[in-house]
């Protein structure tokens, strides 16, 4: 396990919770919009990012797996769990502020975990000194 592979993984799911709180709140705006359905973020386990949880290196000598596109995380969905109203718009707005609020407690909670990491990190490399 490398140093910073916490810190990776903190990041990911960091810029997952913006973008699904990008597009909640994107769903919000087309509240009037007729026929727009609602969308979500849901994380996609790919088969090369499967792939190259399989082949991870375990021995320096190994060739490593090809990195990840970045880009391939996450995968926009329809919310299926939505009716569609008279005029085809199946926007909740009570249901949609439900999902922000509870994707941003998830995202303050990775911040702060963050946040120590990050200061754990830091007072490792300060040899245990406070500057």
């Amino acid at each position: 396990m490398r140093i910073l592979d916490t810190v990776e993984r903190v990041h990911v799911g960091l810029d997952y919770h913006l973008q699904r709180h990008n597009l909640l709140t994107s769903n919000l705006t087309h509240l009037d919009t007729p026929g727009f359905r609602p969308l979500d973020l849901e994380r996609a386990r790919t088969f090369e990012g499967e792939l190259h949880l399989a082949l991870r290196a375990t021995d320096p000598r190994h060739l490593g797996a090809p990195a990840e596109d970045p880009s391939r995380r996450f995968a926009v969905i329809p919310d299926p769990a939505t009716a569609p109203g008279q005029d085809g718009n199946a926007v909740s707005v009570d249901r949609e502020a439900v999902k922000i609020a509870a994707n941003q407690l998830r995202y303050d909670a990775l911040a702060s975990a963050a946040a120590q990491t990050l200061a754990q990190l830091e007072w490792a490399a300060s040899d245990g000194r406070r500057t």
